[in-house]
């Protein structure tokens, strides 16, 4: 059963290495909302881990700026 979350999957034309999906966290961590050399390194850190697909966190938007 676990060997077909290591076998490729593609979703249209994306092609992903296996079927492992790191599903979205709001984690606040970006000071005034923008993210910074530690969240970078957060989700670089899963890409090395071989997480087929990373969905980021929630983003916001601000109104004049």
């Amino acid at each position: 059963m676990t060997s077909s979350l290591f076998t490729p999957f593609k979703i249209k034309s994306l092609d992903l290495p296996n079927r492992i999906v790191m599903a979205p966290m709001t984690r606040s961590k970006s000071p005034n909302g923008v993210p910074g050399d530690d969240v970078a390194g957060y989700y670089a850190r899963r890409a090395e881990n071989e997480v087929g697909l990373i969905l980021t966190e929630g983003t916001t938007i601000r109104r004049g700026g």
